[in-house]
């Protein structure tokens, strides 16, 4: 079986408040780290101050609420990287079924795949129907208009509607589930921040010509897109992930002719609508993104692993044909 591979979640540390007495914590979750201090009241001679009983009341409640924070960091376990396996698949036009397409050979194990992730993270229960064999009207595209005459191996959804001619991620949910991944709280695409343009160039050491922040989920990540100023035809973006640790990158360069760069018929230009991230999860090697990238024909679909001090995409990357769709 080919194989493809987050770090630790680290235990809270939960501040208790009682009456006026100071505390402190420090909260760490998924790449999170914040520090609060406990407010301290003051009691007089004749008893707690109405001050102080307010005080005390809201650093409680604030610390309530962070321990809900944490909690829910919690909830996110490690998956053992070594377990994933390289099978995607597409959906119908109704929505209701799967085929996979280009699945790894060495795969053996399709009827036991009982999920599917896709659109952000959103995880799916399927359940395996049958070996479809290729016929005569196959146009070799991977397209929902093609689904009933391309080989793979379909499955009912058995919750909610698919997304037509999307491609998902197919899973065993005793390798990875809903309870692993990361929680979207924004897909949408959002200019870069300034603050966060001078970092990156000042990683880089070379100046920004657009970016922009395509996810972000409830721990505060984000995963960026980056152009970088041309050099002549030399041509640089970066897939980045932003942590409250800082910024770690995976580069792109590329040479233009002119007419295509990254993509055929691109024009030397990054439309960040055309990346979509499929999911991300802490695993025992670092946090580990699902990213597909369309094009004119077609869309590659790979994974970024987080490492010490960069991004490192791993081989284990499919394409998807579809020109003309």
């Amino acid at each position: 079986m080919k194989k493809i591979k987050l770090y630790p979640i680290i235990s809270v540390i939960i501040a208790v408040i009682f009456f006026g007495t100071a505390a402190s914590c420090n909260m760490c979750g998924i790449n999170l780290t914040t520090e609060t201090t406990a407010s301290t009241a003051t009691e007089s001679d004749t008893g707690e101050t109405a001050a102080g009983t307010t005080s005390a009341e809201e650093t409680a409640a604030e610390t309530a609420a962070e321990e809900t924070t944490e909690e829910s960091s919690e909830d996110i376990q490690l998956v053992d990287i070594s377990q994933l396996t390289d099978v995607f698949a597409i959906a119908n036009e109704s929505g209701d079924q799967l085929i996979t397409f280009y699945s790894d050979e060495d795969v053996t194990e399709f009827e036991d795949f009982n999920g599917a992730i896709g659109e952000d993270g959103h995880f799916y229960t399927i359940e395996y129907v049958e070996k479809q064999n290729s016929n005569d009207q196959d146009s070799g595209r991977v397209v929902s208009d093609n689904f009933d005459n391309m080989e793979g191996y379909i499955y009912n959804v058995l919750e909610d509607n698919l997304i037509a001619n999307n491609t998902y991620y197919i899973c065993n949910s005793d390798v990875i589930n809903e309870d692993n991944l990361l929680t979207t709280v924004s897909a949408g695409i959002i200019d870069l921040d300034a603050d966060t343009r001078a970092q990156i160039e000042d990683i880089k050491g070379r100046n920004i010509q657009e970016g922009w922040i395509i996810d972000e989920y409830s721990d505060g990540t984000q995963i960026l897109i980056v152009v970088f100023e041309p050099d002549g035809n030399n041509l640089l973006m970066s897939i980045a992930l932003k942590t409250t640790e800082g910024i770690k990158l995976m580069d792109y360069p590329v040479v233009s002719d002119g007419q295509s760069a990254w993509r055929v018929d691109d024009g030397g230009k990054i439309d960040p609508k055309l990346f979509s991230i499929l999911f991300s999860t802490p695993t025992n090697e670092g946090l580990l993104i699902g990213v597909c990238w369309a094009g004119a024909e077609g869309e590659n679909t790979f994974f970024l692993l987080e490492e010490a001090d960069a991004l490192t995409q791993l081989p284990s990357e499919i394409y998807r044909y579809w020109s003309p769709v």
